[in-house]
């Protein structure tokens, strides 16, 4: 007679933040938090970043129904940090410094009601008269592109803003940005003035995060301190 198999059924539900698709999961095991654990004690962001994913395909009920490279970095965050608090507890222990006297403070923060804040922004951004951008937010894929590896702080930014330019609208064309040579984009992305640079800065910018507002008193001067956590790292 076989070993039964333990709690493989999907108990819970969410909501994707950019698609709204409703998904059905179940908390992670002891064979994804294994994968996990490896992945973290590498130190490499690409294996982490895709052991979480692998984590989230492995709990969600029909995972082929989701369009992944559709998907933005905060949707990943997000859908993580969700299994998580339901795989290991809807608290996680957070240390922050003290603005004031820079005395770490150990803190209990709740997970269940963090969510992103989509707002509504006007993708199109005019360049002039005749040439005007369709942006998009970045999909965690281009993260794991591996060209982004060990490339200096400004060439990653000049390439996180190119996977923001979906079309660029010219008087006769719509061109597909992604279907471009990647020189092609960074030359394009070069060729703009400050005041066009600025333009599409502002709008990546805005980039909707996962983020949580804490306040409280520094345990060692009681100064009042408020603080925003963003982003999947902070919250772990």
């Amino acid at each position: 007679m076989a070993l039964p198999i333990l709690n493989d059924s999907p108990k819970y539900e969410m909501t994707i933040p950019s698609t709204n698709q409703s998904i059905r999961f179940r908390p992670y095991l002891v064979r994804e938090e294994k994968v996990l654990m490896i992945a973290l004690e590498s130190q490499d962001t690409q294996q982490m970043f895709s052991s979480i994913v692998d984590t989230i395909k492995a709990c969600i009920q029909n995972p082929e129904e989701i369009k992944w490279n559709q998907l933005a970095v905060f949707d990943i965050e997000y859908m993580f940090i969700i299994i998580r608090s339901k795989s290991v507890g809807e608290t996680a222990k957070v240390s922050i410094k003290c603005s004031k006297c820079e005395n770490p403070n150990q803190l209990t923060i709740e997970l269940d009601d963090i969510k992103p804040e989509i707002s509504i922004t006007n993708n199109i951004i005019e360049l002039t008269d005749d040439i005007s951008l369709e942006m998009q937010w970045p999909s965690f894929t281009n993260l794991q592109n591996p060209e982004m590896n060990d490339i200096s702080q400004s060439d990653m930014s000049i390439k996180m803003l190119g996977y923001c330019i979906k079309y660029v609208n010219t008087a006769d064309d719509k061109i597909i940005v992604k279907d471009e040579p990647t020189e092609s984009i960074v030359n394009f992305i070069e060729s703009l003035n400050s005041e066009q640079f600025e333009k599409i800065k502002n709008y990546t910018d805005q980039m909707p995060t996962v983020s949580k507002d804490i306040n409280f008193d520094c345990a060692d001067c009681n100064y009042h301190n408020t603080h925003k956590l963003e982003g999947m790292a902070d919250f772990f």
